[in-house]
């Protein structure tokens, strides 16, 4: 099995499907080196390669995992081939390279000859190839590196991947309810898990139910300030003056901290101008959706860039720039700048100041 470096590969998802083909040939001995910041489809090869490894997990003659204090190289190695009389085969799993300390020489050596029926698995989701024993990990034997996704083509396989796990827990998504699930988590599918796993216990036993829209979803899951504001954003990216003022006066009457409205906005903001940038240069439109994730709001954004010039669109930086720098005054009132900003966004051409 190649060894790629752990700055190139194939994203998570496609490097999970090496690893089960990998499986069905039969693992090969020695040292595999599982790293990259798709922690999601890394665990989930962890789990595979040790399953096929030592089916029984209980079996502490055929297994032993390491890693809750510090072990040294010359140990970890002296472990993997040691060989006991209840079991032929020998696994190590190192759970935490943060535990591993010492000279890298034995795991070189060791992944050069490692014995038939040895495997040493070690788990280290960040190397830092300017440490000696971290860049030794990434170069001797099996690096197996399961990268985040990166373009609209992985992006869609991840939102593909994504619809098969709430389907597997009996939830349907809407386009535009997934779309947001990826916008909120990114690439983070245990956190999408997560969200998952409530969604499906709030909506009861699996059944003929709808699908669950964005408008729903958003009510229900926790921690991203890119919910707040959903309908402010979408005003704006519209372009529709009196929606936008009547969404910022609720968000402001609720309570919510003006610097948090600026956030959600300016995050909208950006990805309109990347929009408008990408159709000004003639990609479709279909293209700029997949490439801005933004199919939780694609109708909007479809709007908005019909309603926006590139060259207004250029000139909000500094209009957010300006409104942060306001708020940060203590001799104005924060509503009224988030007010102003907001008309300002959403004034016709010939208004804008």
């Amino acid at each position: 099995m190649a060894s790629p470096s752990s700055t190139a590969g194939p994203w998570g998802g496609a490097a999970l499907k090496g690893v089960l083909d990998g499986i069905q040939k039969g693992w090969p001995p020695g040292l595999t080196v599982l790293t990259g910041d798709d922690i999601y489809h890394l665990d989930q090869a962890q789990s595979k390669i040790l399953d096929h490894l030592v089916p029984d997990r209980r079996d502490a003659f055929g297994l032993s995992i390491v890693g809750d204090e510090p072990i040294s190289t010359g140990a970890l190695v002296g472990s993997a081939r040691s060989t006991g009389m209840f079991a032929s085969r020998r696994v190590v799993f190192l759970r935490d390279i943060a535990c591993l300390e010492g000279d890298p020489e034995p795991l070189s050596t060791y992944a050069t000859s490692p014995g038939r029926e040895s495997f040493l698995i070690i788990r280290a989701p960040k190397l830092d190839r300017k440490r000696k024993l971290h860049k030794a990990l990434a170069e001797a034997g099996v690096c197996l590196v399961f990268r985040a996704p990166a373009g609209g083509a992985e992006f869609r396989a991840l939102a593909a991947e994504m619809t098969a796990m709430a389907k597997a827990r009996g939830v349907r998504l809407e386009e535009a309810a997934a779309g947001l699930l990826l916008d909120v988590f990114g690439p983070d599918l245990n956190r999408i898990a997560s969200e998952l796993d409530k969604l499906a216990i709030w909506l009861g036993p699996p059944g003929p139910a709808a699908p669950v829209d964005a408008a729903t979803l958003r009510e229900l899951i926790a921690g991203s300030e890119i919910l707040t504001g959903w309908e402010l954003a979408d005003a704006v990216t519209e372009r529709d003056p009196a929606e936008a003022m009547a969404a910022a006066r609720r968000l402001l009457d609720s309570g919510k901290e003006p610097i948090v409205i600026l956030g959600g906005l300016a995050s909208r903001a950006r990805s309109l101008l990347r929009a408008k940038a990408l159709t000004e240069a003639g990609v479709p439109l279909k293209t700029v959706i997949d490439g801005a994730r933004a199919w939780y709001f694609k109708d909007a954004l479809a709007k908005g860039l019909k309603r926006y010039t590139l060259a207004e669109l250029l000139d909000m930086p500094a209009r957010f720039l300006e409104a942060d720098r306001c708020l940060k005054s203590r001799s104005l009132d924060k509503g009224a700048v988030v007010e102003t900003l907001v008309s300002d966004l959403t004034a016709p051409t010939t208004e804008r100041r």
